[in-house]
């Protein structure tokens, strides 16, 4: 059974709105282009190493924008707009969601039922306690484990 969905886009606030950025392949192949280095050397000096250079942010996001459905000269419009005014620290938040997005992608959350909506029963015999199974069950091993005196060479002197 596959896992929860995860998405490729996300939503962030920008310049002077709420924006969509996605990185499809085509804007992908584009950012390769301009950066001058694959996705996977571009993800590495924005999200691990921290060896950016300004334009692998600044393309990302522009790209981002682009990708997420917005004209390539309103992006380009917006993005001259604001990139002398914001510290690169602004535009690496930015690249590393979109980045994040591309490569990873979001688990998309459960949508909640309508206020009308009938509630999901519970099975007979299931267990109401508020901690995951796992939590539990790991727990109560705690709190019946015995301390041991072996050392770790089991010679059992301390």
């Amino acid at each position: 059974m596959p896992g929860p969905y995860r998405s490729c886009e996300v939503t962030l606030e920008f310049a002077d709105a709420d924006y969509l950025f996605r990185l499809p392949l085509k804007r992908i192949a584009e950012l390769e282009e301009k950066c001058g280095a694959p996705i996977g050397t571009i993800w590495k000096r924005v999200c691990l190493t921290g060896d950016y250079k300004a334009n692998d942010l600044i393309e990302t996001v522009r790209l981002g924008l682009i990708g997420g459905g917005m004209d390539a000269q309103d992006a380009r419009k917006l993005i001259e707009r604001y990139c002398d005014q914001w510290p690169l620290q602004e535009w690496h938040k930015h690249a590393l969601a979109i980045l994040g997005a591309c490569v990873e992608g979001y688990e998309v959350a459960e949508k909640k039922p309508e206020a009308g909506a009938p509630k999901k029963q519970k099975a007979a015999g299931t267990d109401t306690s508020p901690s995951p199974p796992a939590t539990r069950s790991a727990s109560k091993k705690a709190s019946r484990r015995k301390t041991s005196t072996t050392s770790r060479s089991g010679s059992g002197k301390a």
